[in-house]
């Protein structure tokens, strides 16, 4: 708390700067108004200590006395509580005697300012599911996490018949964490960023951000509809609308790891590779989201023929490389109809990026060498599977010129 008292001293612009308290697990019992706290009591009552000294002597009492009384009724049982309690109120009280004319600005800061996240679990034993996925091993509620709570809640108010059925299929593909973290955190949620023409590094989104995209603009009963499928950029009209959209996407993701192409890709695992190839991916799943009867041998060699021209003419491939190519590369994808129109996108963004790989002096080291040998295999020579499809102009030290 003083550490992030003292930042504040040092900031220019702190009055619209959000600042996130972490998660709230809570629950409520029968149909009661009344929450109980299965995560988030030693914050809260932080909190409360630090609003009862910053609305002491305040002119506006009744309204002071209101907010600093937060949390007034709740009673605490354990002496030891009750002592800690009373010695972190006197070091907050003697904390801010240091910053007395900065009570008020502090004050308007909390009020204003903090932010949680509040995972409301449909009973007892799931906000203690959540509490156990917080606090093991020392890991912190996923993204998922978050979302999946936010939308059993939605679907306990509106559909609560189906609330076992999603929340059982939703645990199935959690089981697999890794995959349904690069899931969210991968594929879907920059896929949404960089369709809406944001500029986002993929390591810098932050969990509340994701919980944002798939959440935020249902939190109210008054649910947005959509008229049409916007594919992977579809709003979420209720908990129902959302599980099918992942269950679809999730099935996407599942068709493309059957490939005997993307395998061969998936077992390249230098770094800037792995996030050229969650562009691709990304293409593929919208591409099936598209046209689930399409002609997706070939289009799934095309897009990889474009995807990844980034690895062939690129130095090399950072968090801010892979956001400037797929800003560039994923509307060819995604505005389109038919797929006569996306196959005339993708060749002409190849023939554009195969200028680059002309100019590019990059030799074969690394994940480049690893994928070209996947593109003799299936783009070169007479037997090649898609050898229609233009290849790329690579520069080869042992070779000179291996052209298409």
């Amino acid at each position: 708390m003083s550490e992030q008292i003292d930042k504040n001293q040092n900031k220019q612009d702190i009055k619209n700067q959000k600042y996130l308290l972490g998660s709230l697990i809570l629950h409520t019992e029968n149909t009661e108004k009344k929450f109980n706290i299965v995560d988030g009591q030693q914050r809260l009552t932080t909190l409360a200590l630090i609003l009862r000294v910053l609305c002491e002597k305040k002119s506006n009492e009744q309204e002071c006395n209101k907010i600093g009384d937060f949390l007034n009724n709740v009673k605490y049982s354990h002496n030891e509580s009750k002592y800690h309690i009373k010695e972190n109120y006197e070091y907050i009280k003697a904390y801010f005697e240091s910053y007395s004319d900065k009570k008020c600005e502090f004050l308007n800061f909390l009020l204003e300012n903090i932010e949680f996240i509040c995972v409301l679990a449909p009973s007892e034993d799931d906000a203690f599911l959540f509490f156990d996925s917080a606090n093991s091993k020392g890991k912190g509620l996923k993204s998922y996490d978050l979302i999946k709570a936010f939308h059993l809640h939605s679907l306990e108010k509106n559909q609560g018949s189906m609330l076992d059925y999603y929340a059982r299929k939703f645990e199935n593909i959690a089981k697999d964490e890794r995959k349904i973290t690069i899931l969210f955190d991968e594929l879907l949620a920059p896929a949404r960023a960089w369709l809406k023409h944001k500029n986002i590094r993929v390591d810098k989104i932050k969990t509340e951000q994701i919980y944002e995209e798939f959440c935020k603009e249902f939190s109210s009963d008054k649910f947005l509809y959509s008229k049409e499928d916007l594919g992977i950029l579809s709003s979420f009209a209720n908990g129902v609308d959302f599980f099918e959209y992942l269950f679809k996407y999730n099935e996407c993701f599942d068709k493309l790891s059957n490939y005997a192409l993307y395998q061969e890709l998936d077992k390249i695992y230098y770094t800037g590779f792995i996030y050229n190839k969650y562009i691709y991916a990304i293409a593929v799943m919208i591409y099936f989201s598209k046209f689930p009867n399409g002609n997706s041998d070939y289009f799934l060699a095309l897009l990889a023929r474009a995807a990844f021209s980034l690895r062939v003419y690129g130095l090399s491939i950072s968090r801010a490389t892979q956001n400037n190519y797929a800003l560039e590369f994923l509307e060819k994808v995604y505005f389109v109809s038919f797929e006569e129109e996306l196959e005339q996108n993708l060749l002409d963004f190849i023939a554009i990026k195969n200028e680059e790989e002309r100019k590019s002096s990059q030799e074969l080291d690394g994940g480049r060498s690893d994928y070209v040998k996947i593109v003799e295999k299936y783009y070169q020579g007479k037997d090649a599977p898609y050898k229609n499809i233009p290849s790329h102009y690579v520069k080869n030290k042992n070779k000179g010129i291996n052209n298409e």
